[in-house]
């Protein structure tokens, strides 16, 4: 599903499909009843699109559900937290899952023990648990059409067997799908080869498929933006001094909301003032320095304005129930500033912490940072993720630009 589709209409979209699932109308009307009060809950905290993490913060928000285990749930929180799940699926797979979150489908024989090898090899090889959790879908889909098309052993599958799967995926589904498809098959093909299964690297037969990656302008603001931004922040209270840490953690350092919800004391290294944490989304290593201005204001919070409770988590909620903060209520922070602040929001331009992030890579290559540099204080691996934010320096993009020939020089060259 494409990430430009506005919380409503996935939700418009995902109806259609549970109708087109043959949903009753009475299962229908419970599910609407949790979506209509998520719609509430995005208008109320500033948000347009919907996640997984913004679905649990909501979850969390008005009926108190704070576990995703289904046997601790009554079955009201129950029906709640599928109508969530129902909507976070469709988001990434395009498909409703009928089965029960703790009763998946096992794989299609003959090709489970194959499968479940190569989910072994990821594990092994350090891919979260989330990314298998995604990759298993994919396989599924792969493992049915096999079963479908009489395919038993590694040894039968062929360049038309590939380029079917792939077609057939295609016409069903959307090309950000397609993409993740593909990729998966081919990095499957390459294990049945490097495993033994078959004689030849089949993954050559998987074409290239077009990702939208790379499809949107990273959304970054001007340095004069974000010091209004900083400004717009009253720190005569705890909630002002736990804001404005973050904001400065996000834009003087560029770090992710996820990365900063799970800081905890152990990661500020305040006799070397550097930073180190494992970051959530790759779980590399990342040290970076602790700013004067970035310190200061984490310990002001720490000492003014943050609750006493047992826990090493830094940032918390202020309010009950007391406890770690959420990537949604760092976007909900930052877009609160930003209005406050009176900054220029342009329809569809990002308006979170991401944005901090970008604006800060923005600025660097302002000042002629190099893309090396920029990845290494990102917590990027490769600098070719980095070269995004090339699309974004417009001083550099006005260097390479070629002069337009004058109107009169074409006319003169028409009629000469």
């Amino acid at each position: 599903m494409e990430a430009t589709l506005t919380a409503n209409e996935l939700i418009d979209a995902t109806r259609k499909a549970l109708l087109q699932s043959r949903y009753t109308e009475l299962s229908l009307k419970g599910i609407e009843r949790t979506w209509n009060n998520l719609k509430e809950y995005l208008v109320q905290q500033g948000l347009d699109y919907f996640t997984r993490d913004v679905g649990v913060a909501f979850l969390a928000h008005r009926y108190g559900l704070v576990t995703q285990s289904l046997s601790a749930l009554s079955p009201a929180d129950q029906d709640r937290l599928r109508a969530i799940d129902i909507l976070a699926d469709f988001q990434a797979h395009e498909q409703i899952f009928i089965r029960r979150r703790n009763e998946p489908e096992p794989f299609a024989e003959p090709w489970r023990p194959i499968i479940d090898a190569f989910l072994m090899h990821e594990k092994q090889i350090g891919l979260t648990s989330r990314t298998i959790e995604l990759h298993m879908i994919y396989l599924r889909r792969i493992a049915i059409y096999l079963k479908t098309e009489n395919i038993v052993t590694p040894a039968e599958l062929g360049a038309r067997e590939i380029t079917d799967f792939l077609r057939v995926t295609a016409d069903q589904y959307r090309s950000g799908t397609l993409y993740c498809t593909a990729s998966l098959f081919r990095t499957f093909l390459r294990y049945l080869h490097s495993q033994g299964y078959v004689t030849r690297d089949l993954s050559v037969f998987v074409p290239p498929v077009r990702g939208t990656k790379r499809a949107h302008v990273p959304s970054a603001y001007p340095p004069e933006d974000i010091e209004r931004l900083l400004a717009a922040v009253d720190r005569c209270n705890p909630k002002g001094r736990r804001d404005y840490a973050i904001l400065l953690l996000a834009s003087r350092l560029g770090l992710r909301a996820s990365d900063i919800c799970q800081l905890t004391f152990s990661d500020f290294h305040w006799e070397s003032n550097t930073l180190a944490i494992s970051q959530r989304k790759t779980g590399n290593a990342l040290v970076l320095p602790l700013l004067n201005e970035v310190g200061e204001a984490v310990i002001d919070y720490l000492k003014y304005g943050r609750p006493t409770i047992n826990t090493d988590v830094v940032f918390l909620r202020l309010s009950a129930p007391i406890g770690p903060l959420t990537s949604p209520t760092l976007h909900s922070i930052v877009t609160q500033y930003m209005r406050r602040a009176g900054i220029t929001i342009p329809p569809g331009k990002k308006h979170g912490p991401h944005a901090l992030r970008h604006s800060l890579a923005s600025a660097m290559l302002h000042h002629d940072a190099a893309l090396p540099v920029i990845s290494a204080v990102l917590g990027h691996t490769d600098s070719e993720t980095t070269a995004i934010y090339l699309t974004i320096d417009l001083a550099q993009l006005r260097i390479l630009a070629l002069p337009v020939p004058s109107l009169r020089a074409e006319w003169k060259g028409i009629y000469a």
